[in-house]
């Protein structure tokens, strides 16, 4: 898996949220990334003028396949699915 600098992988998960979340926020800052042994989750705030005052912070749960895509290494834990 190649390095990814901070920026790019803060515009992957960008596009991640979008897609996942359907939330539009090109100012979006990462909080932090927890990898855990069954799951991916992205903490990030979005700056006040593009979200509600409710959505200014937010976790999502990434699928293996986002995970691996903004840079996430997943091999340390295995596969959850064959317990591995």
């Amino acid at each position: 898996m190649p390095y990814l600098s901070y920026e790019e992988q803060r515009q992957r998960i960008i596009e991640v949220v979008r897609k996942e979340a359907l939330v539009d926020c090109p100012t979006l800052v990462v909080e932090r990334i927890e990898n855990s042994g069954y799951a991916v989750t992205v903490f990030f705030w979005c700056k006040e003028e593009d979200a509600e005052k409710d959505e200014l912070v937010q976790g999502l749960i990434l699928a293996e396949e986002d995970a691996e895509y903004i840079g996430v290494n997943r091999t340390a834990y295995g596969n959850p699915e064959t317990n591995r």
